[in-house]
Order: structure tokens, then sequence, then C-alpha cells
């Protein structure tokens, strides 16, 4: 049976051993398990059923991982992008006013193309066509979104009519909650804890037991409204066997994306698509970038030239809209199990069993309410600035505009795509300026007619 394992995925060839696959499949587990409850709090906001979301959060991960680890044989994880749910709710669903299910239909149907882009090879040259800069500007943007989101969620921040937003106060116990989360994130990142996103959840969720206690106690004051949003233990057992879930997935979600496919059939329904495409494949490339600086027998352009890569990442988010999630896509936390030894697909295939088995956790969804995911949210915010090195802000004002563009109207005007599309057109605008625009390759004059036609639609 050794033997056998060792053969199909190349342990021992690749300077690994089965013992350190299936210990690095737990490290990538641990750091990226938070999903699973992050994600239904987060699409739950778009109206989605939390229940199915939790079942198909799940399922579709453990589909992607095991498509990774026996077909690319890669030691990398996927799950739920947190920077797609947020566009996902917050631009598509809450901003543009399209329905989740819709939505649902633009993940499938960004899928599909990003699986036939992948095997023609035209992937490589869209990718190429973006200057790295506007590129990681899209990165900080996002970075920027999702801790702007994480912020108003818990109520750090709330509206304001002189200034339009404001500090919430500390009279709001999910303010404590958040910040209780951030600071004890923030002391395992500064220890290079790769587990700090996960503890981070945890001291949130035990603050906001003990005020809950405090308040039962009557030791603390809280209105009702504000005593039903902290986290509260799941009632009985918390390991159960998910009928609920599943039945949620089944009745609600499933299959709901392609009953929808022919609402795609309009031009805002068509950027959406290709926004979720776009993000995907920028979100695939830099989490490769950082896995191939971590194997010593690969390198970055074997990870980039690997297509099984590619079509794995878009299977994920096919599966996902399937059965009714947000696009799926590599993770950059599961590098953790690279960092620990794993060097094959088994490392994949292990943490998908793990996920398969946190289904039968479900009643802790109890515990996972918008201010304990704000650790979650900021420290992805965090990861994704530090992208803003990799800005070059002295080769022009051509890089410069767009990239600044799209940094702050993220964030500012609360659409992802409307930040990405006034950085490509921008960008094409700026280059015309300094009388370059014969430099641009045919795919980015492309991009940019998308995208004024995007931005016609709202």
């Amino acid at each position: 049976m050794k033997e056998s394992i060792n053969r199909f995925f190349g342990i021992e060839a690749s300077g690994s051993t089965i013992k350190k696959e299936l210990a690095g499949g737990l490290t990538a587990y641990l750091s990226m398990a938070y999903v699973i409850f992050v994600n239904p709090i987060i699409l739950g906001q778009a109206g989605m059923p939390k229940d199915a979301v939790f079942m198909a959060t799940i399922i579709s991960s453990a589909i992607a991982m095991f498509i990774m680890g026996f077909y690319a044989k890669i030691p990398l994880g996927l799950a739920p992008c947190m920077s797609m749910n947020a566009f996902f709710a917050f631009s598509v669903v809450l901003g543009m006013g399209i329905p989740w299910q819709t939505a649902l239909a633009s993940v499938l149907a960004s899928s599909v193309l990003f699986v036939l882009l992948a095997i023609s090879g035209v992937r490589a040259k869209v990718i190429k066509a973006i200057p790295m800069t506007i590129k990681q500007a899209g990165n900080v943007g996002l970075g920027l979104f999702i801790a702007f989101v994480s912020f108003k969620n818990s109520g750090i921040i709330v509206p304001n009519e002189s200034m339009f937003i404001t500090f919430g106060g500390f009279g709001n116990p999910n303010v404590i909650i958040a910040f209780v989360g951030i600071l004890t994130a923030s002391f395992f990142l500064v220890r290079k804890n790769q587990y700090a996103v996960f503890y981070g959840m945890i001291g949130a969720a035990v603050c906001g037991l003990l005020i809950r206690f405090g308040y039962n106690m009557d030791v603390i004051h809280l209105s009702a409204e504000a005593a039903a949003t902290l986290p509260q233990l799941p009632q009985g057992s918390p390991v159960v066997f998910p009928t609920v879930p599943w039945n949620a997935m089944i009745n609600e979600t499933l299959f709901v994306a392609v009953k929808e496919l022919p609402n795609l059939l309009n031009p805002q329904a068509m950027i959406v698509v290709l926004t979720f495409l776009f993000l995907d494949f920028f979100g695939t490339a830099t989490t490769l970038s950082a896995a191939a600086s971590q194997i010593p027998h690969l390198s970055e352009e074997e990870f980039e030239s690997n297509k099984k890569i590619y079509v794995a990442d878009a299977l994920g988010s096919f599966f996902g809209g399937i059965l009714g999630t947000s696009s799926l896509s590599t993770y950059i936390e599961s590098v953790s199990g690279i960092i620990y030894g794993a060097r094959t697909g088994l490392m994949a295939v292990t943490t998908g069993v793990l996920f398969l088995l946190s289904m039968f956790f479900y009643p802790l969804l109890s515990l996972v309410t918008a201010a304990v995911t704000t650790p979650a949210m900021v420290v992805i915010g965090i990861f994704m600035m530090q992208n803003i090195t990799n800005i070059d802000w002295h080769s022009g004002y051509e890089y410069v505009i767009p990239s600044f563009l799209t940094i702050v109207m993220m964030p500012l005007t609360g659409s992802i795509a409307l930040g990405l599309t006034l950085g490509f057109v921008s960008y094409w605008i700026c280059m015309l300026f300094a009388k370059r625009i014969k430099e641009l390759p045919p795919v980015m004059h492309f991009i940019t007619l998308i995208s004024i036609a995007y931005m016609m639609t709202l």
C-alpha cells in the first residue's frame, strides 16, 4: 500500500515522505479551515442560506483538492476565495442588485471559460497583456476592500453624516470582540505562527462568549438586539451528522446556477463573469509564485506552465457554482504545508479529507458571527496589502495613475469590478497621453472595450 502511494505521487522522488505529506496536509487544513465558517457568514449577507453554503464550501473544496492532488499532483489547497466571496456578496449581489442565483451562474460560466483558457494557453497571453503594476494594484485594492467590509460588518466603522463614516465606539460589544480577535491574530502573526487567522477567530469567539456570559449573569448590560448578535455555544453536541446543511444544499442551491445561465445574456452579467475570471486568474498566479519559492526542485516557470494546476482551480469553481458557493481559488495559506515539508499531491488529498470531516462540526456555526470573522478578513487584507511594494511608482504616471485609482476606488465605491475597470481604462488613456498606445498588446484593447461597456451599464 505504502509503495503504491509512494509511486503514484512520486513522494520519495520529490524528497519527501508519507509522514511529511500527511503532516503537511494537516498543517494546511488548520491554516485555511477558517473559510468553512467565514464563507457562510459573508455569502449569507447576500441572502444565501448559510447552511447550504456551509456544505457547498466543504464539498467543493474537497473535490477541488482531490483534483489538485490526484490529477495535478501538486501540494496546494483550494477553497472559496476570500476576495471572491466579498466581490460576490457586496459588489455583485448587494451593489449591482443581481440575485445571488444569477451570481452563482456567473461563477459557473467563468469557471468554464477558465478551463478553456487554461487548456488552450490563452490564459498566459491575457496575464501577460496586463502590466504587473496594475495586477498588484488590484490585489492591494482587494485587500483594502476586504478589510473595509469587515470593519463595517463588526461595527468598527458606522455611517456618519459629516464624514460619511466614523468609528463605531466600544459601546458596541462586537467592536470589542473584533479588536480582541485582531490583537490575538496580530500576536501570532508577529510570532510568525502560521495559524494566526485560526487563533484570531478563536480569540474573538472566546471574547464573545465571555461577554454573553456576563450578559446572562446580569453583570454586563446590553440591549436585547446587541445580545442577539453575540456568539453562542451550540445547542447540544458540537458533533452531529450534517443532515440540516446537506438538505439545505440539495433543496436551495444545488444546480441553481445551471437554471440561471440564460440570465447572463446581458452586458452587466458578462462583465461580472469576466471579473470573476480575472480575479481567479491573478489570485492563482500570485499563490503559485509564493508556492514555487518554497519547493526547491520546481521553478516558478514550471508552476506557471503547468496547465493541470489551473484546470484543477477552474474545476473547483465549477463545482462550487454547481453546489452553491462563490469561486474557489488556490489558497496562499496552504503554502504552510509546503513549508512544513510536503512536496506532492498527497498533501492536497489529505487536506481535502479533513475538509470533508469538518461537515460533522456544523453546530459550531453558532459561534461564528460577523465580528468573529473580522480577524480573518483583516489578516487577508494585510497579506494582500503587502503587494503594494511590487507596484512600480517610479516608471511614469501612466502606471501610477491607474494603480492609484484601482486601489482607492475599490473600497471607496464598494465595487471591486469598478475599481478594476477604472484601472484598465485609465491605463489605456494614460498610455495614449504618453504616446505609447502602440506598445499595448491587442488583448489590452479588448479588455479596455469590455471595461467601458461595463461602466456604461452603471
